[in-house]
């Protein structure tokens, strides 16, 4: 049994792709507006996914230009899970307008800072976000020794938090201690 050709058309289109893709932003390998709807870009990915997945060329040698088609299925991917979460979203907008223009990949370590980013500003424990956001509700009554009390049990969930050590500090300052003798 041989095996069918690579159209040579279609090889040159998935080369030339896979050499600009390290230069190409999320919007431009979906190809759609950075205005594009999530509707549009969902339909851009599904199209460039069916186009472009490995499945589609399972059976041919091992090749370039199968390497290729993985490198470009992955990024249409990555491109994809990025866009179609409007935090995500957003935070690489933001990148890309930050670095002007440059290319940007929104990599496992940029969003394992996101994730590091956004702990530290709501806290890693089940426990440790509930004390604290009642320490941060009891300031906000002007209620301090209360505040004090739940910022305290929020570092024992989380002792080297920062955030939370910074609370504790200013609850602790606000507190009005009268010494006087009655």
């Amino acid at each position: 049994m041989s095996e069918a050709p690579i159209d040579p058309a279609l090889a040159a289109e998935v080369e030339i792709l896979a050499l600009q893709l390290e230069g190409l932003s999320y919007y431009q390998v979906l190809q759609v507006d950075p205005r594009a709807s999530a509707g549009q870009v969902r339909s851009a990915y599904h199209q460039l996914s069916r186009q472009y997945h490995p499945d589609r060329y399972f059976h041919l040698p091992e090749c370039s230009f199968k390497a290729h088609i993985y490198r470009i299925s992955k990024r249409i991917t990555e491109a994809y899970v990025v866009l179609r979460e409007p935090g995500s979203r957003a935070q690489y907008d933001q990148q890309l307008a930050a670095s002007k223009g440059a290319k940007l990949r929104y990599t496992e370590e940029s969003a394992k800072a996101q994730k590091k980013a956004k702990e530290e500003v709501t806290g890693k424990t089940e426990k440790g976000r509930k004390s604290f956001q009642q320490g941060q509700a009891e300031v906000k009554k002007g209620n301090f020794p209360a505040a004090e009390r739940a910022f305290k049990m929020a570092l024992v969930f989380e002792p080297d938090n920062e955030l939370f050590k910074k609370a504790l500090a200013d609850a602790q300052s606000k507190i009005k201690v009268d010494y006087t003798v009655k």
